[in-house]
């Protein structure tokens, strides 16, 4: 080897250790700068890390971005994610007790099929609309009118893709609210309870969380919510949802099984998301917020990132 060849080999080697001290210092910094603006943004927003639940190697960044994104208003979501393909526990984000609208047609909705299942009702049996029954809000059986009949499978699908209000107090009646209560603690949904129909509110609140609706669409995901056929059909359903402003209007070339709930200060949207990269199960809840378009967009943006930068 001649003494050209020599000094060229030797700086070759000075240049690869300097390019990898360049990289570990850089490295370095930049993950301490992300630690610091982490900090920053869990004071600010008075968010503490017991409340974040993760089994994935990308949880903390799962969790910066979900702070970043929603600044400010952070304290007043709440969070629920799982990607089958990456992980078998859920990232659980702030989770508690909330008023869910009509994301609480989605418990009537798998009692329904349960009993279906269990021969306790057949989907084809027509029940009848009654006038105690009859409210206002979404939904077109109203117009059916007093005493008309309507079938169970016609009244759970209306109750789901047009989160019908009379078609969901019927079906209530039907399975009975204290069979629906039951059905809700024997299966886990321990944040879950159904206190009043549909705009007949008389005294406590409805209530669920993000952790047993994101549970249900899992399950329902899963087939292990019913059975394969119907959680199949609730997931028929749910794919023909006809409120599209927020995860749709997000990601409009995925197949989206959702439900969403709204009343005065609080949207919420979640279900079951198809792509071509992977599948996964996102729920979020706002209750209390400033303003209804910076919350979807907010939403909007989380399930666009995750979908983008979260999927492999």
């Amino acid at each position: 080897m001649d003494k050209s060849t020599k000094i060229l080999i030797t700086i070759n080697a000075v240049l690869i250790v300097a390019l990898g001290i360049l990289y570990f210092v850089l490295f370095s910094d930049s993950k301490a700068e992300r630690g610091q603006k982490y900090k920053k943004m869990t004071t600010t927003t008075s968010v503490q890390e017991k409340d974040l639940y993760n089994t994935s190697s990308d949880s903390g960044e799962l969790q910066d971005m979900l702070i970043l994104t929603f600044g400010q208003e952070t304290p007043k979501f709440a969070v629920y994610l799982l990607r089958p393909d990456i992980e078998s526990q859920p990232l659980i984000f702030q989770s508690r007790p909330m008023r869910p609208a009509s994301m609480i047609k989605m418990f009537v909705l798998a009692k329904v099929m349960q009993d279906a299942k269990d021969g306790k009702l057949s989907l084809d049996e027509l029940i009848t609309i009654t006038a105690d029954n009859i409210v206002g809000g979404a939904g077109s059986i109203a117009g059916e009118g007093v005493n008309a009949k309507v079938s169970i499978r016609k009244a759970a699908e209306l109750m789901t893709i047009e989160s019908d209000n009379t078609a969901t107090n019927i079906l209530i009646d039907r399975v009975g609210m204290e069979n629906i209560n039951q059905y809700l603690k024997a299966n886990g949904y321990n944040d879950t309870i159904v206190n009043h129909k549909m705009m007949l509110q008389k005294g406590e609140t409805n209530l669920s969380s993000a952790a047993d609706l994101g549970k249900l669409f899992t399950r329902i995901y899963e087939h292990t919510c019913v059975d394969e056929f119907y959680d199949q059909l609730m997931i028929s359903y749910l794919l023909k949802q006809q409120d599209r402003d927020c995860f749709p209007a997000a990601l409009p070339y995925w197949n989206i099984a959702h439900k969403t709930g709204e009343v005065d200060n609080l949207y919420d949207d979640g279900g079951i998301f198809y792509g071509a990269k992977g599948d996964f199960i996102l729920v979020i809840m706002n209750d209390n917020y400033e303003s209804r378009g910076e919350t979807i967009e907010k939403m909007k943006k989380v399930a666009s990132q995750i979908a983008n930068d979260f999927i492999n």
